[in-house]
């Protein structure tokens, strides 16, 4: 018997990697044993990384406690991870023949599982007893994001 879990997970990844549009560049990508070209993988970074220039910002308004923003950003990183399931999934974090290819797409990763770490966080108002626990853990996960977040951009810049 499959765990809930799993098939929570397993369904979620599926349902994302179904809304990404049938024209996205990161649909459709065919792997060669040296992994992708930069020519064939670039447009899809560049959706991929067009979905985290909407998250970050709007992390630190979450930060802030603005809900909304909070929202628009969760959304904008299933986007991102939607996209990046389409791409391929786990192949992105494959050695490839471009290695500063693998260095981004390894960038962009752990950009991506800091902020999912950010958004299964509830930063609590004080006077709750965990307030200041909730917040210093937020805090770190989104100085975290927004680093990595920062550093693939500027990779993904230079191989253009």
């Amino acid at each position: 018997m499959a765990c809930p879990l799993y098939l929570a997970v397993l369904s979620f990844v599926a349902g994302c990697a179904g809304s990404v549009p049938n024209d996205s560049a990161c649909r459709n990508l065919v792997y060669e044993e040296g992994g992708l070209s930069r020519s064939v993988y670039l447009p899809c970074a560049g959706e991929i990384m067009a979905a985290l220039d909407i998250v970050d910002p709007k992390t630190k308004l979450a930060l802030d406690g603005d809900r909304q923003a909070r929202a628009e950003g969760a959304a904008a990183l299933r986007r991102a991870l939607a996209l990046m399931e389409a791409a391929g999934g786990r192949n992105l974090l494959e050695r490839w023949e471009d290695r500063a290819l693998t260095d981004m797409n390894i960038t962009m990763s752990n950009a991506v599982n800091h902020y999912q770490a950010f958004y299964m966080l509830r930063v609590y108002d004080k006077p709750h007893p965990y307030a200041d626990k909730m917040r210093e853990a937020a805090e770190s996960e989104y100085r975290g994001a927004t680093r990595t977040y920062h550093e693939a951009r500027r990779r993904y810049r230079t191989l253009l």
